[in-house]
């Protein structure tokens, strides 16, 4: 038998850092640990995302998630604070850039009345405003777009390594073991058991495990439907840099591009066919097929560019509504999941961890109300809809 914990949670990612992060400095006076089976986190979804936040979504609980989200990130360094010292995540608040051609523009429209409703101060822009912005788009089949002025990008390992130093300097335990069974007595969860055969009782466990969030459900007999999908993301250098700083822009094609460090460019675009698996390697053919025609064509300056270098990451796609699932299972008592995001997880992690913490602590949701997200809703057959899945959202389209 190994040691008891008060909680567990399988998955150390910037999802299950963030759990473990404000259950401890939110008072909880339990043990709390957190089982990451990769110490290093080279192949973590988090160190390997673009590492953005926006608040341009379709759906309010999204929107919700999001303004809490950037919130916090703004005040990360002082709120991580260890020892005097204070991560430095190199936040770039230069908004977020949603290109509208006549298909996605009542998309646009209506998506903008929503935010403007949940105090977004989102603004709607014809051509020659979308111009000013970023001068050296080719205008041609956009009819306008749509702008958040305060949305950015970040280092996103540097959040990670935040989020870890000051949970362990909380009183978290890290520990770097494989689960891989979860133990329960009828309906309740009591504890886990490593590969090493070691048992950690516990009476509370939260699922964080982002692409292997499936894999976890299986342990104690609980259907998730997330699948692990290959993105791939790529870096290169324009022939010339430009004068004024891009904020993330999403083309109508579904290619998205931002400024990286050094002023070069960080591109992707998701493959709607790619399959499902734990598939790390990354295919450049990929960029010079797709991505690169789509985006010389949007910005006549990336004709000519010097390739860096490419790599791979996993998205935890929701098969049922591609949004995330976070609770308490309804019928598995102590088990809990905060699971699903399918592109979201970064940006929402500080919503989601607040989230869980007042769940947990004190039986309801305070901060931001995620009830619509729940497990239960699967069950029930309901979908909680939204657009702007970047890559996959009809409002990319062309």
């Amino acid at each position: 038998m190994g040691k008891t914990f008060d909680i567990i949670i399988v998955g150390g990612g910037v999802i299950g850092s963030s759990i473990a992060y404000n259950l401890a400095n939110d008072g909880f006076k339990g043990q709390i640990a957190v089982f990451e089976m990769d110490p290093t986190y080279e192949r973590s979804s988090t160190t390997l995302c673009v590492g953005m936040i926006r608040r341009q979504f379709s759906t309010e609980v999204n929107v919700r998630l999001s303004q809490y989200s950037l919130s916090f990130y703004k005040e990360f360094g002082e709120r991580m604070e260890v020892g005097g010292e204070r991560p430095e995540i190199e936040f770039k608040p230069r908004g977020s850039l949603f290109l509208g051609n006549k298909k996605n523009w009542p998309l646009l429209v209506r998506h903008q009345q929503l935010q403007k409703s949940l105090g977004v101060e989102t603004r709607l822009l014809n051509t020659a405003e979308t111009l000013q912005i970023s001068p050296d788009l080719n205008p041609g089949g956009i009819v306008g777009s749509s702008f958040i002025p305060g949305d950015g990008y970040m280092d996103p390992y540097s959040v990670l390594r935040g989020y870890v130093k000051k949970a362990k300097d909380l009183g978290v335990h890290y520990i770097n073991e494989e689960i891989v069974s979860i133990l329960k007595e009828r309906n309740r969860v009591v504890g886990v058991r490593t590969k090493g055969g070691t048992i950690y009782a516990s009476a509370l466990i939260v699922n964080s495990a982002g692409p292997y969030a499936s894999e976890v459900g299986n342990m104690i007999g609980v259907e998730i439907p997330i699948l692990p999908v290959r993105r791939m993301v790529y870096l290169f250098q324009p022939p010339r840099f430009f004068e004024y700083d891009l904020p993330f822009i999403l083309d109508t094609t579904g290619v998205y591009f931002r400024h990286e460090a050094g002023r070069r460019i960080l591109v992707g675009k998701s493959r709607i066919d790619e399959p499902p698996g734990f598939n790390f390697t990354w295919d450049r053919s990929y960029f010079n097929e797709v991505i690169w025609p789509e985006i010389a064509f949007r910005v006549p300056l990336f004709n000519e560019l010097k390739f860096i270098r490419g790599w791979a990451g996993l998205y935890e796609i929701n098969q049922w509504d591609k949004n995330a699932i976070i609770g308490e299972h309804p019928v598995i008592s102590g088990f809990f999941m905060a699971i699903g995001f399918s592109g979201h997880g970064f940006q929402h992690a500080p919503a989601v961890g607040k989230a869980l913490s007042e769940l947990i602590r004190i039986g309801r949701y305070e901060s931001v109300d995620v009830s619509p997200l729940g497990y239960q809703r699967i069950q029930e057959g309901k979908k909680v809809l939204e657009d702007e899945v970047v890559g996959d959202s009809i409002s990319c389209a062309s």
